[in-house]
């Protein structure tokens, strides 16, 4: 069942990026920090994608994902397959305590 949320987020992802004009990539290996390469045509900014499923709490409300701090240049891609929406989620600026 986990492979199959995660194809239909990858799917779903794939088709949002493309409506917003990228060329879309889907990465060959299953064992990868990388899900998705975007281009931009016009720039040809290549964008990289972890995909990840919204989660939620038995309440029904969002755990949020924070993006890696090893990974700098990947960015999370989170997708809720229950409304069918994608987001790609901002990264946080590191806090330095004064």
């Amino acid at each position: 069942m986990k492979k199959v949320l995660g194809c239909a987020c990858e799917h779903l992802a794939v088709a949002w990026l493309q409506e917003k004009g990228y060329y879309v990539f889907k990465g060959a290996q299953t064992h990868c920090p990388v899900d998705l390469v975007a281009m931009d045509p016009k720039t040809f900014k290549i964008e990289l994608f972890d995909v990840k499923l919204v989660a939620r709490r038995s309440d029904g409300s969002n755990i949020n994902r924070i993006p890696r701090l090893k990974n700098k240049g990947i960015q999370i891609l989170s997708v809720d397959l229950k409304n069918k929406k994608c987001r790609i989620v901002p990264k946080k600026e590191k806090v330095i305590w004064s």
